[in-house]
């Protein structure tokens, strides 16, 4: 475990050393252990850096891995819970700086996500992406399936 540790802190450095220089980190692989250089971008996804991942195929049938970091904080993420009030989320991304959010919710959250995304839509905002999954807990002896939405907006 230490030394996946130490592997992330490596590639959270060497991110850090490009980005500081304001300038985008790009890297890309088609061979070795990607993990460690996807959990290094996710630690920089958390604080509010854009992240792009693409993967793509390649003539050697192995794919390629593409991960950007861009140098400034332009993205805030939202998982929203029961009590979470969308005035007091739409007044957060109003306070902020961001030109992407994602907003994410579960089971009768999703109200409070259209809440909020009926404001934005009408504030500049335009859907960037959309996804809908199913989060499966396991209840004694039951499992409950509550549908998941998750939205990403960008400010047009």
């Amino acid at each position: 475990m230490q030394q996946s540790i130490t592997l992330k802190q490596d590639w959270i450095q060497r991110i850090q050393e490009v980005i500081a220089h304001n300038i985008p980190f790009q890297y890309q692989t088609i061979t070795g252990n990607k993990l460690f250089v996807l959990f290094a971008a996710d630690t920089f996804r958390r604080s509010g850096h854009e992240v792009c991942i693409d993967i793509v195929p390649t003539e050697s049938r192995i794919s390629c891995l593409i991960i950007t970091i861009f140098p400034k904080k332009t993205s805030i993420e939202f998982t929203l819970r029961r009590h979470d009030e969308p005035h007091a989320i739409i007044q957060q991304i109003i306070n902020s700086n961001c030109t992407k959010v994602s907003l994410r919710g579960c089971g009768t959250v999703v109200y409070s996500v259209f809440q909020i995304m009926d404001w934005a839509l009408h504030s500049g905002w335009y859907v960037d992406n959309t996804m809908m999954s199913t989060l499966t807990q396991q209840k004694t002896m039951t499992k409950q399936r509550n549908t998941t939405l998750h939205i990403v907006i960008r400010k047009g």
